[in-house]
């Protein structure tokens, strides 16, 4: 074999070496640990950060409610029904975006509900009754130290944040009686949930919101508090 062969084929293995480094070394740098970021802000509702940590609430309960269907789907690989894509035209996704989805805007809607109703004189403490702790400790207790670990909850922050939903729902029903609904065709739950038209048209544009996408872009619904073995 030639020397100038010999170098050629010496430099195509140092190039090809290099591409791997390279990979490996990007692919380190873009590599998100959602546990690194667990007191990052991921939602600001007029003002107030919601974290990583407390969103943890939101991704475990549904996340819960999915991988129940998920296992009615395909008991012996969950994963297919994350993976599932559903086509219905500009709204398409697949059912782990789609969780994502409900997860981010129950979210959302409930801080903003939460907001006005201690505005209105519905307190922390008038929805901290033993009903609520109980529910929120029922949770805790479900949850497996894993789940835990990966959403960075405990159950001082779990009854915390199920107390917030509870205010917020409260407000919702008080919405509901007080509201004029007339122009719409849909039951007032309906329309005051964070995919309703009033809840849409009347109560969202009236408050800041602000998503950190750097973020929620990384995480992916149906592998942070399930499937870790299917």
């Amino acid at each position: 074999m030639r020397l100038s062969n010999k170098k050629t084929i010496i430099a195509i293995i140092i190039a090809n070496v290099m591409l791997v480094l390279f990979a490996i070394a990007g692919k380190m740098l873009t590599r998100f640990d959602y546990e690194d970021h667990l007191d990052d802000t991921v939602i600001s509702v007029d003002g107030t950060d919601i974290t990583l940590r407390e969103f943890g609430y939101y991704i475990y309960e549904v996340e819960s409610f999915v991988q129940n269907q998920a296992l009615l789907y395909d008991p012996e690989n969950p994963k297919h029904w994350w993976n599932t894509h559903f086509s219905a035209g500009p709204d398409s996704q697949f059912v782990c975006d789609y969780a994502k989805k409900v997860a981010l805007n129950t979210c959302i809607c409930d801080q903003i509900y939460y907001e006005e109703a201690v505005k209105s004189g519905i307190g922390p403490e008038e929805a901290l009754t033993s009903q609520t702790i109980g529910e929120a400790r029922a949770l805790y207790l479900n949850m497996t130290p894993l789940q835990l670990e990966a959403t960075g909850l405990d159950e001082e922050l779990i009854i915390e944040m199920h107390n917030r939903h509870v205010i917020a729902s409260k407000y919702a029903k008080k919405l509901s009686g007080e509201q004029n609904f007339s122009k719409y065709d849909k039951e007032p739950d309906e329309l005051l949930n964070w995919d309703g038209e009033y809840y849409q048209e009347e109560i969202l544009p009236k408050h800041e919101v602000t998503i950190s996408d750097k973020i929620l872009r990384k995480i992916t619904l149906g592998k942070i508090t399930v499937n870790h073995d299917a």
